[in-house]
């Protein structure tokens, strides 16, 4: 079982979540864009609110991450939903979250705990824009973090499932 002590209250829930970019345990919406995690027998996972739960302050920071195990593989993946004028500033805050954020740390640490093995990190944009390869190039560099998608999400298109990238 994944572990998220102190920060049980940040998880999405099935029904009757307080926090509204929880759109169910395990779906993230923010102004139409939208992601979401399925899983296959024998898998678990938690979505936690970053923004405005684990991280109450001022400070840079990406809005959710998914805590995921199944199988033999493990992943901390890292979710900023942003409007297309604005996926630059979400590199910024995918990189300081990874590396500057304490609680960040914590959780990861509690994923690795939860059996053998070491929790690969993932970043994601979810976004209605889209970026030139250079330019990701150039904005991952800058950061010093690998941008593993950016999930393309409008209200009329399929919502982004994280299954087809862990």
């Amino acid at each position: 079982m994944i572990d998220t002590t102190p920060y049980s209250h940040c998880e999405c829930r099935r029904m009757g979540n307080t926090y509204p970019v929880c759109q169910s345990d395990l779906m993230l919406e923010e102004e139409g864009k939208k992601v979401r995690l399925t899983l296959r027998a024998g898998e678990e996972a938690k979505a936690l609110v970053l923004d405005g739960c684990v991280f109450t302050d001022n400070d840079t920071k990406c809005d959710a991450m998914y805590l995921f195990r199944g199988g033999n593989s493990k992943v901390v993946a890292l979710i900023e939903l942003k409007g297309a004028s604005d996926i630059a500033h979400a590199f910024a805050q995918l990189a300081y979250t990874r590396k500057h954020r304490h609680e960040y740390k914590l959780l990861k640490e509690a994923l690795e705990n939860t059996g053998p093995g070491i929790a690969m990190e993932k970043a994601f944009i979810v976004s209605n824009g889209m970026l030139s390869k250079p330019k990701r190039e150039r904005l991952e560099n800058q950061h010093g973090i690998r941008v593993n998608e950016i999930l393309y999400s409008e209200p009329s298109s399929k919502v982004p499932d994280l299954r087809d990238w862990l």
